[in-house]
């Protein structure tokens, strides 16, 4: 026992943290490994090998004083890997080790947690380089960074150019292209040949905004680069006479300038200017005017024959072999230079003037292999890093040019790219089978693998990395964009998991929410703070998955879309079991009981049940049931809703039918006459589904909650279901049936999607499709003395109450549906988990706390700081709806006012120089069509109708004249109105030929006269309108369709 725990001391150096946001965080170091193995021999008395839960609090409630009991009885069960109630010391060892992998993997802990970005490029030939050009020059901050520290986005642009010339601008968003050919030359005839174009390397010159391009043509040209891309224009050249550039580097400090290349002859040639911003990059007096070309130019070697003190030129010869990279390290002072056959790499010290020579440093590979594909340098760690044809990341040593110090596996093909990140101490890698790796320089060890999905097959050509927005920019023929942790539009960004929730729990004992998204990960989040502690993979297929907690809620039972039913250890993120029994792939419902496990799926009338030993697995069928969307259980009762409405309940001792239910039908508890049907289920055999409904984020049919604590009597509900936005109140006795129901919605096409109840069940929580959450206080909801108050709705004889409980509160929680709504265990928090990819936490009286993966918190200092919410007993008496379900007649005969108008001021004066004709003549139907009222004209369509402070007076003035001489629109008037169910026509009457319907093609057609106001009257106007000349201004603003003209 004592020499495993040996071998574990160094796994738990990093990983000794157990239970966050309590006491127990500072218990169990490395240190004290020794101290806790004696611990445990001594605590054994029984020498069973382990500890029970008594013999485990006490043990360390001797050691750990300050460590609270009911901590340490919850610490004992998160041990507890296989749950059979005892700890032995290899479990909390397993325990920690597992813990610290499974939280290494979690997505706050990596660089690039978001899913990339693809964005399509549409090239016919790969993208040679990708750069970013920021709009402000700043220089990047190299000191370290956390992963948790947050920076400003830095706002700038994308550049991208591909081997035949197309140079493109994107935002730093990677839209809205702007395409450069740059093969067309600016004095170009008009269908002139233009000559191809092969660009090598493209690099940015940040002090003189300047983009230096190099191509097969011996000619480096430097492109003006400016916010503006149509501005782009070439500025000079450099013309390399014999030589052609392979790849080029630059480096500054805002005031030295050190622009270098390497050609395919092996030479390394380098620029310095000691002060770029004022005087330039290359000597202005050895530039000259070509009568062929409308830019300035200067040859090589006259630069190189041309000295001076603000300027330096230097060429050497590095080896037989083409540059492929050549990089700066101003901490080295030196070139390092790789060549094409990856056999060596140079390290080329600058000379000190007035020297001229460069001292060379040859790094070789040993044998036949190929270390040197890539090269950079970590200052933090002071080693030189190269890549390899083997995919070995290999750390050298600058003055030790024999042997490597270090070789990293991550990779199983050539390496194509490095890059480091000095803010973050991390490398990051790229092979040439589409692999990246990030790798951290403190523990060597590699943080994330990347597997690049979604490119074309041909290889990756550039990679950039920009490290003031931790962005990674991969390219072949189009780009990939991965967003990077570590500014604040990155964290704007941030959600709780990548893809829709499945579901999300809250364990009252751990404190913790696990919840399962649609990508197959499992995430365990703590209450306390908001941050994740455990992520773990239940499925790589990923879709829909249910899950759901045994009944001591040690465990977590998930069922995804292969069928199988699996348990989890979810503290540490181990599968305790996999059943053997393949069940639908869409599950609706989990529920336990005793050691029965009940589960439901779409498109099924069949409810499965899994013995958890593994010994009796069958199945229940009934005829009332056909697509099972939610199920509960009660005492020894089953229930089971069905999307046709229907609501079966079965005696789970007996696997008898009791009764059903269907609001739609009967408010009455029905006797069934079909009786259900039973049998064993075989082992491994794949159930056959049913084509039908298509999954959806949201559960969309009905929904059933037992109030377990309540009395099952014929005057009690002990049912609450959900249908078309209602909450029903059902007693599930013979004699018993629909108590109340009220309408829990306000959107008219919003149903519910999730309820809940706190422990005590006397609040009930909702949430709809809408996003909405809703608490209502249910102390005497659904029972037969309430059902007597009023307003009532009568059902084949039954009185129903409509009268809702009290509305405790209500906001809007997410976007989109939501997914599950609970309480905390103290009644004063609720966790929300929505569709939109997000759960968040919320006080009782719906002030936002957080959004888990987002924000950190104190729970417990919310907890105190919010006054305690008592509900409020629904009294007796008129009760006031909360949500609209009897409309006022006045009321709906506004709304409707409100509608013609918003339909006339939309017709009438919205922009329609984009409309074609058929457009127009179905407008001008609906104008024609719309009903009149003779009350007053809405304010918004006088403010709309008068354009001029002139005219509104003067409106105002006749109006006022006007109101002495009218009657009020309630009053009798002689103005006869149009009838209510009569088109709006101009005239005594309608169209004749409006009223005569014909038919074609099984479709009613109405026909209309083309002129229908020729020899038509006009009616008067009602009296409190506009007046009629600047109506008839109005009215001209109007196009009609050429056919009415």
């Amino acid at each position: 026992m004592a020499s495993y725990a040996d071998s574990a001391e160094e796994d738990l150096e990093v990983n000794a943290t157990i239970c966050e946001g309590n006491s127990c965080s500072r218990m169990f170091s490395a240190e004290q490994i020794p101290e806790i193995v004696a611990l445990f021999e001594e605590a054994d008395e029984d020498g069973g090998g382990g500890l029970d839960m008594e013999e485990f609090c006490v043990l360390f409630e001797r050691s750990y004083p300050s460590v609270k009991k009911e901590e340490l009885k919850v610490l004992h069960m998160q041990i507890d890997t296989n749950c059979d109630g005892t700890v032995d010391l290899g479990e909390l060892l397993d325990f920690l080790i597992a813990k610290g992998n499974a939280s290494a993997g979690l997505d706050f802990k990596r660089p690039f947690p978001k899913p990339v970005e693809f964005i399509p490029v549409g090239h016919y030939k790969e993208i040679v380089r990708v750069i970013f050009r920021p709009f402000e020059d700043i220089e990047p901050d190299h000191g370290f960074r956390g992963l948790n520290e947050t920076r400003t986005y830095q706002r700038g642009q994308y550049i991208s150019v591909s081997s035949d010339g197309a140079l493109t601008f994107w935002t730093d968003s990677c839209t809205n292209p702007f395409t450069i050919p740059l093969y067309v030359k600016e004095n170009a005839l008009p269908f002139s040949h233009h000559k191809k174009m092969c660009v090598k390397d493209m690099l940015y010159i940040q002090e003189l905004k300047q983009l230096a391009i190099s191509t097969s043509d011996r000619e480096l040209l430097f492109y003006n680069c400016t916010e503006i891309p149509s501005l782009c224009s070439v500025n000079h050249s450099l013309i390399l006479e014999e030589i052609i550039v392979n790849t080029m580097n630059y480096w500054s400090n805002g005031t030295k300038a050190m622009f270098s290349f390497g050609d395919v002859k092996g030479f390394l040639t380098v620029f310095i200017s000691y002060n770029v911003k004022k005087n330039g990059l290359f000597n202005r007096d050895a530039f000259q005017k070509i009568s062929l070309q409308d830019y300035p130019t200067v040859y090589v070697s006259n630069l190189l024959n041309n000295h001076s003190q603000d300027f330096l030129c230097l060429k050497v010869s590095i080896f037989s072999d083409i540059c492929s990279q050549i990089q700066y390290f101003p901490v080295l002072n030196s070139f390092a230079i790789c060549g094409s056959l990856s056999k060596t790499m140079v390290l080329a010290a600058l000379p000190n003037p007035p020297k001229t020579t460069f001292s060379k440093a040859i790094f070789k590979s040993r044998g036949d292999e190929e270390f040197f594909t890539c090269v950079e340098y970590s200052p933090s760690a002071e080693v030189l890093l190269t890549g390899g044809t083997d995919g070995l990341l290999r750390l050298w040593l600058p003055h030790k040019k024999d042997s490597c110090q270090k070789s990293l596996v991550g990779h199983v093909r050539p390496i194509t790219n490095i890059v480091v990140n000095r803010m973050d101490r991390t490398v990051i890698t790229l092979s040439d089978d589409k692999i990246v790796c990030v790798w951290s320089l403190k523990r060597l060890e590699c943080r994330q693998s990347i597997q690049i999905q979604g490119m074309r097959p041909a290889r990756i050509s550039s990679m950039f990395y920009n490290i003031l927005n931790n962005d990674l920019v991969l390219a072949n023929t189009d780009l990939l964009k991965y967003f990077g942790r570590g500014t604040d539009v990155f964290k704007e960004t941030l959600t709780s998991h990548d893809k829709p929730l499945c579901n999300a729990l809250y364990h009252s004992i751990y404190k913790k929410v696990v919840s399962v998204c649609q990508k197959g990960e499992a995430t365990v989040w703590d209450v306390l703070t908001g941050m994740a502690v455990m992520q773990f993979e239940v499925t790589p297929y990923g879709g829909h998955t249910a899950i759901a907690f045994d009944i001591p809620q040690r465990r977590l039972i998930t069922v995804s879309k292969d069928g199988k039913l699996k348990l989890w250890n979810f503290i540490n993120g181990l599968l305790l079991e996999d059943f053997p029994v393949t069940l639908p792939s869409e599950v609706t419902g989990i529920v336990c009981m005793d050691d029965s496990v009940f589960v439901s799926g779409r498109n099924s009338n069949r409810i499965f049940v899994l013995d958890m030993e593994g010994y009796d697995n069958r199945f229940l069928e009934h005829d009332y049931l056909d697509d099972i969307c939610s199920m509960d259980v009660h005492e020894t009762t089953l229930l089971a809703a069905s999307c046709n409405g229907n609501i079966v309940m079965w005696d789970v001792g007996s696997r008898e039918v009791l009764y059903w239910l269907n609001g739609s039908q009967s408010p009455r508890t029905c006797m069934t006459p079909i009786r259900g049907r039973t049998g064993c289920l075989p082992v491994g055999k794949k159930h056959k589904e049913e084509t039908g409904r298509k999954h959806t984020d949201v559960n969309t049919g009905p929904i059933v909650l037992c109030l377990k604590t309540r009395e099952v009597n014929v005057h009690t509900a002990t049912l609450l279901t959900s249908a078309d936005g209602f909450i029903n109140a059902w007693s599930v006795k013979s004699k018993g049936g629909l108590l109340g129901k009220f309408r829990a919605v306000n959107d008219e096409d919003a149903i519910i999607t999730t309820m809940s109840t706190d422990v005590n069940e006397k609040i009930l929580l909702t949430g709809d499709s809408t996003g909405m959450i809703c608490q209502w206080d249910i102390q005497r909801f659904g029972f037969k003395e309430q059902a007597k108050t009023g307003p009532f709705e009568h059902i084949n004889g039954w009185r129903v109450s409509l009268c809702p409980p009290p509305l405790l509160g209500t906001w809007q929680s997410h976007l989109s549906g939501v997914v599950n709504v609970q309480f905390d265990s103290d009644c004063q928090i609720i966790i929300t988990a929505g569709s939109d990819c997000n759960i968040q936490l919320w006080k009782n009286t719906g002030d936002h706390i957080g959004l888990f993966g987002k924000d950190e918190w104190d729970a417990d200092a919310n907890k105190t700081a919010q006054k305690e919410r008592r509900p409020v007993s629904a009294g007796k008496g008129n009760c006031q709806l909360p949500f609209k379900y009897f409309r006022p007649e006045n009321k709906l005969k506004k709304k409707q006012e409100d509608n013609l108008y918003d339909k006339i001021d939309e017709l009438l004066f919205l922009p329609r120089d984009d409309l074609t004709d058929d457009e127009m003549d179905r407008m001008y139907r609906r104008l024609m069509k719309i009903q009149p009222s003779i009350d007053s004209v809405n304010e918004k369509f006088k403010q709309q109708s008068i354009r001029s402070a002139q005219q509104c007076a003067s409106v105002v003035q006749k109006e006022a004249e006007h109101t002495s001489k009218v009657q009020l629109p309630n009053s009798k008037s002689s103005f006869k109105p149009h009838p209510p169910q009569s088109p709006l026509i101009r005239g005594e009457t309608a169209h004749p030929c409006l009223k005569k319907p014909g038919s074609k093609n099984g479709r009613v057609i109405k026909y209309q006269n083309k002129h229908t106001l020729q020899g038509m009257v006009l009616t008067p106007r009602p009296p409190d309108i506009v007046p009629s000349k600047q109506r008839f201004e109005l009215t001209k603003k109007l196009r009609f369709p050429p056919a009415f003209l």
